[in-house]
This record gives structure tokens, sequence and C-alpha cells, in this order.
């Protein structure tokens, strides 16, 4: 089998995907906009090619370096990058070069929030009233008097050009503002966000599954310079799993992760946000693993290679993920939370620039057993004199 992998280099623990598919006899063809001498070893020795484009923005050049490694090898069979960023481009290639999995046009509910709740009104699952506005009347309408509402770009992705609005000025405001392109408006929900997460195999099947908590969304984080932090748990709720299993049946996810979350609210009913068929940002796959004691980049490239490991696992821990940016005046250091916390923190490490402003400047994972000393551990991280 021959796999073209893009962007093999970022974010550097994912090249634990490369290494399991090389182990499975899965040769790899890396396209990135980096020199040889630039990747990492590890990498490097994993890969059987790699192609330097000027940068992956650039689809043609991408498209020439897939085509040179499907000239030269043999058909690819397999393209990915496990990253938001690229999900359109590696659709593109399947396209061009006939290569199994989504093509652009089944991959249009993941670009676009109006058709992201057309799925979820097909699985059957209950999500935040919303609509594409083109024009102010037709926003009035919808708010009804009834402020806050939420706006974001129909095809976007994380917290960039959002707004609150909180009254008709705000409306004005954004008007004055805003882009050529479509905008989704929502009913503003004020809710936990809880997710499903997991992996399928080629058929579709869910072999792994788990729930994580979080803080805060990203757009509250970002707006409000917080430290960010979520934590997975040990017995996934009923009716996350429910709706998780539905979502992900009418999606048709196929070997690969997802990402599903939710708005829980008040009342502890729940509402759909969105879904992305790649894994979580950030360490959250190697939380997968510190929360199970598995090796899910293993599994990935089990499935991909089709071999049929075995795949069991237990939620043994509440594994958390905990941010935290350098502006702050934290009442414990580093080297005092590991003297306190010894043996509870399974890794630490300077997040990407491109990330501080979501996941802080460093992120520690820690786990527990129990979630009562899960949350004392957070509330120590993020404890500001």
């Amino acid at each position: 089998m021959n796999l073209v992998y893009l962007s093999p280099h970022y974010p550097a623990h994912y090249s634990q995907f490369i290494e399991g598919l090389a182990k499975y006899g899965v040769k790899v063809f890396g396209i990135s906009d980096l020199p040889d001498e630039a990747l990492d070893p590890c990498i490097r020795k994993a890969m059987s090619g790699h192609y330097k484009v000027g940068k992956l923005e650039d689809v043609d050049q991408v498209i020439e370096g897939c085509g040179f490694f499907n000239n030269h090898i043999g058909k690819i069979d397999r393209v990915e990058s496990h990253l938001e960023s690229w999900i359109d481009l590696e659709a593109i290639l399947r396209e061009t070069f006939d290569i199994t999995g989504p093509k652009p046009a089944e991959l249009q509910f993941i670009k676009r929030k109006s058709m992201m709740k057309d799925l979820f009104k097909r699985a059957q699952v209950p999500a935040a009233r919303g609509e594409l506005v083109r024009d102010i009347e037709q926003c009035k309408k919808f708010i009804a008097n009834k402020y806050p509402v939420f706006i974001k770009p129909d095809v976007g992705v994380g917290a960039a050009d959002t707004y609150t609005i909180r009254s008709e000025a705000d409306l004005q405001d954004f008007f004055g503002v805003k882009q050529s392109y479509d905008y989704f408006m929502e009913d503003f929900i004020d809710g936990i966000i809880e997710s499903f997460d997991g992996l399928t195999d080629q058929n579709g099947n869910i072999v792994f599954y788990t729930s994580h908590v979080f803080s805060n969304d990203i757009h509250k984080v970002v707006a409000n310079n917080e430290n960010v932090w979520y934590y997975s748990v040990k017995n996934v709720p009923a009716d996350i799993e429910k709706y998780g299993r539905q979502i992900v049946k009418t999606a048709g996810v196929k070997e690969k992760f997802f990402h599903i979350e939710f708005f829980r609210l008040a009342d502890k009913s729940l509402l759909a946000l969105e879904i992305n068929m790649r894994p979580p940002g950030g360490l959250t796959t190697d939380m997968f693993n510190f929360a199970c004691d598995i090796d899910v980049y293993d599994w990935w490239a089990s499935i991909i290679a089709g071999k049929k490991p075995t795949r069991d696992f237990t939620r043994k821990y509440h594994c958390a993920f905990i941010g935290r940016k350098h502006n702050r005046s934290y009442h414990y250091s580093h080297d005092q939370l590991y003297a306190k916390w010894k043996g509870k923190i399974t890794h630490s490490q300077p997040m990407n620039p491109i990330e501080y402003s979501v996941m802080g400047h460093w992120g520690y994972l820690a786990r527990s057993t129990d979630l009562t000393e899960m949350m004392e551990i957070i509330k120590d991280f993020t404890w500001e004199a």
C-alpha cells in the first residue's frame, strides 16, 4: 500500500502515525514545505519518499507532488494528514488521483456550518437553531429581539471572524465589517462543552471512543485570554454516546478519527455543536493513550494497513490537558507542580506558537483514577497568585 501524508512534520507527535504505518508495511510518501534535512530523522527513516513544495497552501504544487509519486512508485492508495487545515486538500487529491476516501463533495457538511445542521437533523440529534444570513432584515427576523446571537462564517475554522451580537447596534457594526462570503447565525447557547471522540475501522465501526469535558469553548478562551483545560471521563454519558454514534453513522466516517462537540445545558440536555473528521487537536491523541494505556497511533495504522490486532480498551484514568499562558503570575511554579503531583503528571511540553491563543504557551497532561483529585490538579495548575 502507498500512502501520501501531508505535513508529516507537524504536529511533531503525529510522526507516530507515520512510524506505525511503516511498521505494518505501508509505504509512506510525505509532502511538506521543509527540506529533507529539516525533518526529524525518525520521520525520514519511516517514510519511503519525500517531496518538498514551496507551501502546502499551493494546491497545484501539492497535486504535482502527489502526481510525482503516483507516476514513479505506483498508484497512491490513501492520502492523510489528520489536520483540519488540509482536509480540503486531501479530498482534492483523492478526486484527482482516484484515491479511496471522501472527495470534496462528500465533505461539504464538515466545511459548512449550515450543512452540519442538516447532518444533525438527519441523524435525529438536537442542535441549536441556525440559518444562513445575507442581509440585516433577515437577521432581525431570526433574532426577533432575543439577543444575544452568534455569527460566524459558514465556512471557517476556529474563532476567526466570529461575533457575539448582543444588540441591534452590534448587528449594525457587524454589517459594517462583514466580508462578502456567507455567514451563519445561530442562537447563543450558554452551556458546558462535552465531546464524543474516537476512531472507526474501514467499515465505519467505532473501535475506540471516549468523551471530554471542557473549561470553555475556544471563542471565549480567545476573547477572554483564558487558560484552557479539559479532561476525559471514565464513563461516557449515555446521551453523549447515543447521539455521537448516530452522527458518526449518518456522516459515514470510515477509517478515521472523529471529534464531535455538544453543549450540555443547565437542564442537562444536549445540543450538537459541530463534527470534525479528524483527531481532536492539541495533545488529545496522547490523552487517549494515557487514559487507557493503549496506542491509538498504532491502532489507526493497523486499520489503514488492513490488519486486525486486538483493540480492547478500558478507560482507567481521567486524563487532563492543562494549558498555561506566560502572561500570568501562578501560585505554583513548574517545578513546584512536579514536586506536588509527582506520578500524576504524564507529560509536558512547549506548545506551538500558532496554538498560543487557545492552548497556551506550555501544555501539561496529568491523569488520575479519581475525578475529585483530577479537579484538584487542574485547580493547582491554573491557580493564579
